[in-house]
């Protein structure tokens, strides 16, 4: 994968220094703490929550109480 090092991406703060970290670092440059990638099913969980949310909240709209 190419990146492009114009591109600016977000700040995250390191929970083992309380450095600030480029969002797109894996690993923090003081200390090292490595930074969890999300699972797949933790994603899915993210998406379905997000539908579910979505869908209580049109049926609110649309008059469902």
């Amino acid at each position: 994968m190419i990146i492009d090092d114009r591109k600016r991406f977000g700040i995250r703060e390191c929970p083992s220094c309380a450095c600030e970290v480029p969002a797109n670092n894996n690993h923090c440059p003081i200390c090292g703490y490595a930074f969890p990638h999300p699972s797949p099913a933790r994603r899915a969980m993210k998406i379905w929550g997000a539908l579910l949310m979505l869908g209580l909240l049109l049926w609110l709209l649309l008059g469902g109480c």
